[in-house]
């Protein structure tokens, strides 16, 4: 941990800030810490949902959470649920189309981060995830590092959940967007919340984002519903029915093809440096080498339903069950290699002239059924005279996942040219059919529980344990249909694991922590993609952090400060479209920081930063490749964020606000040969209060123009997705 020494001097040089009489002046003896509430807060005081079934403030959880609500993903224009979660510290996301809803944080990406809905798990992130219409969001909540304990599966960098929408049972609301932006882009929504009775009120909203894509024919658009009913008879029991219904089409534009730079007169500057000479030509820049009629949709349909029963002031109950059904279909040429000499042959047998691009196809069609419960009670107490809450609990869930896939037996479908590539239609290809039939069942059954024990005023201990009866079949059939005995397997695991850590008040509104937290989840980067002997035993995982987390000024300002250190072991890593490679372990060490300050009624500034330094153990991607000790791909060792906003500019009802985002450079792939070079975005914006609930924005992203590498996805490594160019957008945003 050599590297994050100065931060140590750097916290202690601060905590003087913190002293000041109005913190001193705070009433040490009110506490709601044990008030649960799931509502718009502020500050250090907010008790979200992700950080546990306890109900702690976000001062007295020994986690790092960060929470971007519908207030902020509206000043700021997110569209989309991944870029709110970028606004957290040291989270980028990914936006292949491939893995959709892919982020990464704590050194990690893919399915290490957990992605839920409403508190629900829906399967492996990049498999059955789809981007969220950020209209529909009350807040997306994210809580770094392991979190088996919580939520029964190993997500080792962190897990985001996204909330939607609660009605008001007090008061109604309507809120309305319309935008239109470059690339013929439009994003709308409408909703509202609406008291029925003195005990039943109903929230919906329904929201449409399309586009032409910054890349022509990516074309992604999405319809998104989502609907909440709330009975609420007493103030002891409420009910809480919902229902998400979504259909999408992602973009479907999958990155500019590497070429060798000998190749072409005309490479890119500052995207990336290769080692063996591969660069970008100038000339494939946001063009889309995908065929003319590609699909990548789904259809998503889950209701919930949440039971919350206040038996007396010591005893609560909770219960929550869902069901949730999915279709998602993709057809498309993912894959894109430069043909640098003859004897390449596509699919019907032609020569493919050296200079052109050949290009796969990929068929995959998922059917998902899925239904669960989960049930807790919990207790407020004393131990030895010692204030204490437990939370005692079960769940279970059943899973059903149907993948059908086929590709051609070529290695090349057809070809294009480089320069201008040829749609195409799709066409059907020798050895497609019949699509090659993959059924898994995965069922699990956990028991957990929760602890907080105040020890003193200002000394708290939180715990939590779990254990997991998990059941996995996994089926492989033939493309004669025949049952694949020796890729196929069944498996029964046993986690457990544990999370421990204090919590002391330095002063009533400066907290330090520490926690020791373990996970153990199925070591494949997708369990439904690892077959018969790849793995025997769950991958393990554990973290140290320690944190100070602050206010000051009134609470005018809140900052945050956080160590980590994550050690992994028995790994598996996705290395192709359809393979899996064991990596052995992955070390991921670094530091995290935020901070918030409303410096007067006229401007607010927030920014984070983050340090990651991340590396595999013993680890050979294939038979040619020693990768042992290398950078963990598309993990920049730097992120930061900074956002300015000046309300009542010149006294006149216009906002104005600017934002940064920086992220240091990468390694594109598992040798470390391929380089992704560091970039800076600059986001402008104006808002105009037209009358009271209505207001008109105009925004500017990547003001500068600026070219840069956004991903490099480690199964597609013959391209790197180009990020999007200078675009703007004009809205009107109602709400009243």
């Amino acid at each position: 941990m050599r590297p994050l020494r100065p931060f140590r001097s750097l916290l202690l040089a601060g905590l003087p800030l913190f002293s000041l009489p109005q913190a001193i002046a705070q009433d040490q003896g009110a506490s709601d810490e044990y008030i649960t509430a799931h509502g718009q807060s502020t500050g250090l005081n907010a008790r979200p949902a992700i950080g546990g079934r306890l109900g702690l403030s976000l001062q007295h959880n020994p986690a790092s959470i960060a929470i971007i609500d519908q207030k902020i993903i509206s000043l700021r224009g997110y569209t989309q649920a991944e870029q709110a979660a970028d606004a957290a510290p040291g989270v980028t996301s990914g936006g292949s189309p491939g893995n959709p809803a892919q982020l990464m944080m704590r050194g990690f990406s893919g399915n290490q981060i957990l992605i839920l809905r409403d508190g629900f798990y829906f399967g492996p992130t990049t498999m059955v995830n789809r981007p969220l219409n950020a209209f529909n969001l009350e807040a997306v909540e994210v809580l770094k590092g392991p979190s088996s304990v919580l939520y029964g599966q190993g997500a080792v960098g962190g897990t985001v959940d996204m909330r939607t929408r609660s009605p008001d049972p007090d008061r109604a609301h309507l809120d309305a967007l319309v935008s239109y932006g470059s690339f013929n882009s439009w994003n709308a929504g409408i909703g509202g919340s609406l008291p029925l009775s003195s005990t039943l009120a109903i929230r919906s909203d329904f929201s449409r984002t399309s586009s032409d894509g910054y890349v022509k024919g990516a074309n992604p658009h999405s319809n998104d519903w989502t609907t909440t009913l709330l009975w609420h008879p007493s103030q002891n029991f409420s009910a809480r029915l919902g229902m998400d219904y979504l259909t999408d089409e992602l973009s479907t534009y999958y990155g500019a093809p590497l070429v060798p730079g000998s190749a072409v007169q005309d490479r890119a500057g500052g995207l990336l440096h290769s080692s063996s000479g591969l660069v970008v030509s100038k000339a494939s820049l946001w063009r889309n080498y995908n065929v003319a009629n590609p699909r990548a949709s789904s259809v998503n349909a889950t209701p919930t339903l949440h039971l919350n029963w206040i038996v007396n002031d010591r005893l609560t109950l909770h219960n929550k069950a869902y069901f949730s059904y999915a279709k998602r279909r993709w057809d498309n040429a993912e894959s894109y290699s430069y043909i640098g000499s003859s004897g390449a042959v596509d699919a019907s047998g032609a020569a493919i002239a050296p200079g052109r691009i050949g290009r796969d196809r990929f068929y995959v069609y998922q059917n998902q059924h899925q239904v669960g419960d989960t049930i807790d009670a919990r207790f407020d107490t004393t131990v030895f005279g010692l204030k204490n809450r437990l939370v005692i609990g079960g769940d279970a869930y059943y899973l059903r996942f149907i993948r059908n896939r086929g590709f051609p037996d070529a290695s090349y479908a057809d070809s294009v040219s480089l320069i201008d590539p040829e749609g195409s239609a799709l066409g059907n290809f020798e050895g497609e059919y019949p699509y090659r039939k993959s059924p898994t069942t995965l069922i699990d059954a956990g028991l957990f529980l929760e602890d907080t024990l105040s020890i003193t005023r200002t000394l708290r201990l939180v715990g939590g344990f779990r254990y997991d009866w998990l059941s996995l079949d996994r089926q492989n059939y033939n493309q004669n249909g025949q049952y694949n005995a020796a890729t196929s397997f069944k498996g029964h695991y046993n986690p457990a694991n544990f999370r421990v850590g204090p919590v002391y008040d330095i002063l009533p509104n400066v907290s330090l922590y520490g926690v020791y937290t373990t996970a153990e989840d199925p070591p494949g980067s997708n369990l439904f993609l690892a077959n018969k002997g790849q793995f025997s035993r769950l991958s393990h995982s554990s973290q140290g952090e320690i944190g100070v987390k602050a206010s000051a000024l009134s609470g005018r300002l809140v900052t945050t400060l956080s160590l980590f250190d994550i050690r992994r072991t028995r790994v598996l890593v996705q290395t192709g479209q359809d393979a899996v490679s064991t990596a052995g372990s992955q070390h991921s060490r670094g530091m995290e920081a935020q901070a918030d300050w409303r410096l007067d009624r006229h401007w607010t500034l927030s920014g984070n930063v983050a340090y990651t330094d991340a590396h595999y153990g013993t680890f050979y991607p294939d038979a040619a490749t020693d990768a042992s000790g290398n950078l963990v791909p598309n993990v920049p060792a730097v992120t930061a964020n900074l956002w300015a906003v000046w309300s009542a500019a010149f006294d006149l009802p216009v906002d104005l606000g600017a934002g940064m985002r920086y992220v240091s450079s990468r390694k594109g792939d598992f040798a470390n040969m391929l380089s992704l070079k560091d970039y800076a975005l600059v986001n402008v914006f104006a808002g105009w209060h037209l009358r009271k609930g209505f207001t008109l924005y105009g925004r500017i992203d990547n003001l500068a123009n600026k070219h840069f590498v956004q991903w490099a996805d480690t199964s597609y490594p013959s391209e790197v997705l180009i990020g999007a160019p200078r675009s703007f957008s004009i809205s009107m945003q109602a709400g009243f």
